[in-house]
């Protein structure tokens, strides 16, 4: 590719609020979501080949549709409260990683380490605050 000549558009946006394509499946609100291998936005998981995408801002039904035919608008940075279990206030300072669309967990207790983010605060024994 060569370098421009004139201007170009720019289809900027902050990069904070992104809008990602939906697989076909149903997310919710504040609910965690990764990129499965083939590129759309489903429920995050402890799962092979996939990689973390951030929290659903809004619920989207895309479950009768087709990969692709929704949008779900995704917040992919930000400290944001996570249901866990066991948690201490060891866990401030260290990865979490998916282990459902609801819940994260240290590396130790999940098999495939989807990473979500560093947990900056703890909450309690189920919830910690996790920079994504």
């Amino acid at each position: 590719m060569s370098n421009l000549t004139a201007s170009k558009a720019d289809e900027r946006q902050e990069g904070i609020l992104i809008d990602v394509k939906l697989a076909a499946v149903k997310v919710f609100k504040g609910s965690n979501l990764n990129f499965n291998a083939a590129g759309f936005a489903t429920k995050a998981g402890d799962t092979a080949s996939e990689r973390f995408a951030g929290l659903a801002m809004e619920t989207v039904d895309n479950s009768t549709g087709v990969a692709g035919d929704k949008i779900v608008r995704v917040w992919v940075e930000g400290v944001s409260s996570m249901n866990c279990a066991s948690a201490t206030q060891a866990w401030v300072g260290q990865d979490v990683f998916a282990v459902d669309d609801n819940l994260v967990a240290l590396a130790a207790t999940t098999l495939n380490d989807v990473k979500v983010g560093k947990v900056v605060g703890f909450i309690s024994a189920t919830e910690v605050r996790v920079k994504i």
